[in-house]
């Protein structure tokens, strides 16, 4: 979770148990994104929303990715380069990316997120063997393999559309760009989540003794009521009524969240880390084992709450600007809605009575939507711990040279 150039020789004292956090930022310069550019030298962290930005552009998965639960298309949410070419040489370049539903993430989580995994070789057919080599380079585009990309979801196309003279994945994806595009800029395409990019930074060291681990903080928390957090406040945070019973799991996620509040992920080098759940149930019992090689899973990166936040700040936007309905427009709608209610039908103009039910469709139509898109509490991912594959070749069907992780998600409080 770090580009390559990151770590200078005065920084090789840094624990290799140290957790390494992701972090929001405005996109200061969108050709440095991801795999835009193949300048690897200064890949680093990752993209949060937006497209993918594909590893291997040519074998891609054969069509979008759909939820396993009700088959519906997945949206991205965040990729992130980590090599990982300590256990496997072919993953020199390494990049996972994570996908998620909308419909079925809040009320069943298990399946409603999916991951894929990508690697390639430091010698590969579509980047330069050193990094800084970029002139006249253009085997990282999929469309210099003859792949077309879709333009609302970034994943592979079906076709092109003699209208709009664009690649898309399917129908809805082609009406949703010609509705919501306006001018040069999609005004918040509805399924495409606010694009940042996610920077690295180590986790700042332990600041509270109370925080020290577990133990130690269910111990003072036990014995010493007055040593407790203020419970109303962890209670509000985590959507609990006051008066629930304590549970010290979430106790400590706050209390180690405080670190750096805003963190969007949780990365841990070489796998070597522990899960920091929001509360103790429930959580896996069994993490199946890697289908490809046969080897362990283990957790390699969580995505936190606060992701959230930055994903939905267009789709807020937008539903802010429909519901933000003026002085005048309020006083309108209520005269429209006394004369509907009073006024019998036949004396109550057409035209009024169109403008009034479609405002309050629109509304209504908006505040269902805002209530019903993602959500979750923590996703934990697990990868195959020796990278298998050798990502040049399809090895599956259906995902080309990408293989599918595990994924497991702690649903909303």
């Amino acid at each position: 979770f770090w580009c390559r150039t990151m770590i200078s020789d005065d920084e090789t004292d840094i624990s290799k148990d140290a957790v390494q956090l992701g972090f929001s930022e405005p996109v200061q310069n969108p050709l440095h994104l991801g795999h835009v550019s193949s300048f690897w030298d200064n890949w680093d962290g990752g993209i949060i929303g937006g497209k993918p930005s594909w590893l291997n552009p040519k074998h891609l998965p054969k069509n979008p990715l759909n939820c396993t639960n009700c088959s519906m298309a997945l949206r991205f949410l965040c990729q992130l380069y980590a090599p990982a070419d300590q256990v496997n040489p072919n993953a020199y370049h390494r990049t996972l990316y994570i996908f998620g539903c909308p419909d079925c993430s809040p009320r069943e989580p298990q399946g409603s997120i999916r991951v894929l995994r990508c690697i390639l070789p430091q010698e590969n057919a579509f980047f330069p063997k050193t990094g800084n080599n970029t002139s006249n380079w253009n085997q990282h585009l999929s469309s210099a393999h003859g792949v077309s990309l879709c333009q609302v979801c970034g994943q592979r196309g079906a076709g092109k559309c003699p209208l709009q003279k664009m690649s898309f994945c399917g129908r809805e994806h082609q009406k949703e760009y010609k509705k919501y595009f306006s001018g040069k800029k999609s005004d918040c395409l509805p399924s495409v989540y606010k694009n940042s990019e996610l920077v690295v930074d180590v986790e700042p060291p332990l600041q509270d003794s109370k925080e020290e681990n577990r133990d130690s903080l269910i111990e003072v928390q036990e014995n010493d009521p007055d040593e407790d957090l203020e419970q109303e406040d962890i209670d509000q945070i985590m959507g609990k009524k006051s008066g629930t019973k304590h549970d010290n799991t979430t106790t400590y996620f706050q209390e180690r969240v405080k670190r750096a509040q805003d963190q969007c992920l949780r990365y841990y080098s070489n796998w070597e880390g522990e899960e920091l759940w929001m509360r103790s149930e429930p959580i896996p019992n069994e993490i199946p084992k890697c289908p490809y090689c046969g080897s362990e899973r283990k957790c390699e990166f969580q995505i936190m709450p606060q992701m959230l936040f930055h994903l939905l700040e267009d789709h807020r936007k937008r539903d802010e600007r429909v519901l933000n309905i003026s002085t005048e427009d309020k006083q309108a709608l209520s005269v429209a809605s006394e004369i509907i209610q009073h006024a019998s039908p036949e004396n109550v103009p057409p035209l009024l009575k169109e403008r009034h039910d479609q405002t309050m469709e629109k509304i209504q139509s908006q505040l269902l939507s805002s209530e019903h898109d993602i959500d979750w509490g923590v996703i934990m991912v697990y990868t195959c711990v020796k990278s298998c594959g050798s990502g040049q070749t399809i090895t599956d069907d259906a995902l080309g040279a990408y293989r599918e992780e595990f994924a497991w998600m702690q649903p909303p409080p």
